[in-house]
């Protein structure tokens, strides 16, 4: 038989153990720690994956973008696709510091003729674009550097749509029935830790 002094630190212990795992969850969710999935309704599925967890102020990190189709019509993707590619598509990574500010902007432009490019053929060129089928995953890697400050960082990256074409370009993809991305995808956040 169990003392009401035991009972009373058994039920005070599940009590302290309830609020902290009601406290991490809220937490994990506020930072996104939670799996989800990407924000994206064309069936593709935007991820990114960190090299590490934990970084040393002003460290390098790798941020790896992974784009799954999860359509059963295949998708095509500029193969160069980066931070500073084309209006064929490109990735771009927002970061937010502890104080929930946005990070100095890692975007870039490039001037492009879009109107001079015929995007069946760049994309499906082996060299210029890359062809997914349903579940395959297409990767890219970009470098960044980190901000000095230490704390919690959110990362959070997009895929962009294919610029402005014209009417005979969306024709000629429409004819070879090529799917491209019209709308930007938006991964789910990754929480890294500078310290």
């Amino acid at each position: 038989m169990k003392s009401p002094a035991l009972k009373q630190t058994i039920v005070s212990r599940v009590a302290v153990g309830g609020c902290v795992l009601a406290v991490v969850l809220s937490i994990c969710s506020f930072f996104g720690e939670m799996p989800a999935a990407s924000g994206c309704d064309e069936g593709v599925d935007l991820q990114i994956t960190t090299d590490k967890r934990l970084y040393p102020q002003g460290a390098t990190i790798h941020v790896q973008f992974l784009v799954k189709n999860t359509d059963e019509t295949p998708l095509y993707l500029f193969s160069a696709i980066g931070q500073c590619s084309s209006p064929l598509g490109w990735f771009s990574l927002r970061m937010r510091d502890p104080h929930n500010q946005q990070v100095r902007s890692f975007a870039c432009a490039v001037d492009y003729l879009m109107d001079q490019v015929d995007p069946v053929q760049e994309l499906t060129d082996s060299k210029y674009g890359v062809r997914l089928e349903k579940n395959e995953i297409f990767g890219r890697v970009q470098e960044y550097k980190l901000p000095k400050e230490k704390g919690l960082y959110r990362l959070q990256a997009d895929l962009g749509q294919v610029g402005y074409l014209t009417d005979e370009q969306n024709d000629a993809l429409s004819k070879h029935h090529m799917r491209i991305l019209h709308h930007t995808c938006s991964s789910p956040t990754v929480v890294i830790e500078v310290k």
